[in-house]
């Protein structure tokens, strides 16, 4: 553990944490050898890219995302000490932008408990999309904001430094050891507060993780259930052959998003009126026919909407853009094809596909 001296000559040591989600190393007087074990142990867990999903995602635009707070399912979720939640939709519907809205909403609306998030993404680093990245950043989370649960922990720590070497480790947390670890300090810290835990993008680990992962968190409810204590989780996946959940705590995205994509649209479209803009009723018809098309894909639009704007600032008249607009395939990665092929110039097609897979991870999907 390093440690460096202040202007008074006091001894200070790198203190690892976790706060409001954002990981830190800051200078603090020097540790007890607990505090420092519980530093190395959270080191041995974080990894640089814990956050970044999260980070990237799309905030919800105004006014959107507010249906779910009425819909019965989700009030019976919130309502009751422990269960299991699906956000399922197509790709693209907006199953991660309304993950966020959720954490964060609750997060502003209660001051009690944990909160733990964990977004996968496929095109990220290999903790990004792996169980072993999730469970290595839920228990992060635990450990860091609950130093109850943390005994158990840095015993299994310090058994595994006796058995492959203290300092630099040269051994790596073992998924099974991890699971347990992660269902008894929650299930633990559970026993005195209410624990809600966020999964973000589950389909992304791949068909068999899913599936496994699935099965844990139903494990995890169950025990819940049997110790009487508080536990809510919300996972959100594709329209994917997982294990069957309960039908009445399902939600799927694109049955309830229409309300959304069309204010999104004709937000834009107002926003964009130049001087000679057509009517109230010539606006209504292109937004109305761009929200069939998109058909339930928040992200079919959020593509589209760009180069709609695009042609109505150029001058084009908006029955020239509705007969474009019907020449725009309807599959999502048809779209971005369509774009790199029909509306990208080519000299600049290298850099756009560059920047297509990046906005990938900023996609409201």
């Amino acid at each position: 553990m390093s440690s460096t001296s202040n202007e008074f000559g006091e001894n200070l040591g790198t203190q690892v944490g976790i706060n409001h989600g954002q990981i830190y190393f800051s200078s603090a007087p020097r540790e007890t050898p607990q505090q420092n074990i519980d530093n190395e142990v959270l080191r041995s867990l974080v990894f640089p890219q814990m956050l970044d999903r999260r980070d990237n995602i799309e905030p919800c635009h105004p006014d959107t995302c507010q249906w779910i707070l009425e819909l019965e399912k989700y009030k019976s979720w919130r309502s009751q000490s422990r269960g299991l939640l699906w956000i399922k939709g197509k790709p693209g519907a907006g199953k991660s932008t309304l993950m966020l809205f959720l954490h964060d909403k609750l997060k502003k609306d209660t001051d009690h408990g944990i909160r733990l998030e964990f977004f996968f993404t496929a095109r990220g680093a290999e903790m990004q999309r792996i169980p072993l990245g999730m469970l290595r950043s839920l228990l992060s989370q635990i450990f860091d904001r609950d130093a109850t649960v943390r005994p158990q922990v840095r015993e299994a720590y310090e058994q595994r430094c006796r058995q492959f070497g203290y300092g630099e480790r040269g051994w790596e947390w073992p998924r099974v050891m991890l699971e347990e670890l992660l269902a008894g300090t929650i299930l633990a810290s559970a026993s005195r507060q209410h624990i809600m835990i966020f999964v973000d993008a589950l389909d992304e680990a791949g068909a068999e993780s899913a599936q496994y992962l699935a099965a844990y968190f139903h494990r995890l409810i169950n025990r819940a259930e049997k110790m009487n204590v508080t536990v809510q989780i919300c996972i959100s996946c594709r329209h994917y052959p997982i294990m069957e959940s309960d039908p009445a705590r399902e939600i799927c995205v694109e049955h309830y998003n229409h309300d959304d994509i069309a204010r999104y649209t004709k937000d834009i479209i107002v926003d964009t009126d130049v001087g000679d803009s057509p009517g109230q009723e010539t606006r209504e018809a292109l937004a109305e026919q761009l929200i069939r098309q998109c058909n339930g894909v928040f992200q079919w639009a959020h593509l589209i909407m760009p180069l709609i704007r695009q042609k109505i600032l150029e001058g084009e008249s908006f029955d020239d853009i509705r007969c474009w607009l019907h020449e725009v395939p309807a599959g999502l990665e048809d779209v971005y094809t369509y774009i790199l092929n029909n509306v990208i110039e080519s000299r600049n097609r290298a850099q756009s596909l560059l920047l297509f897979h990046m906005g990938e991870d900023r996609r409201v999907c």
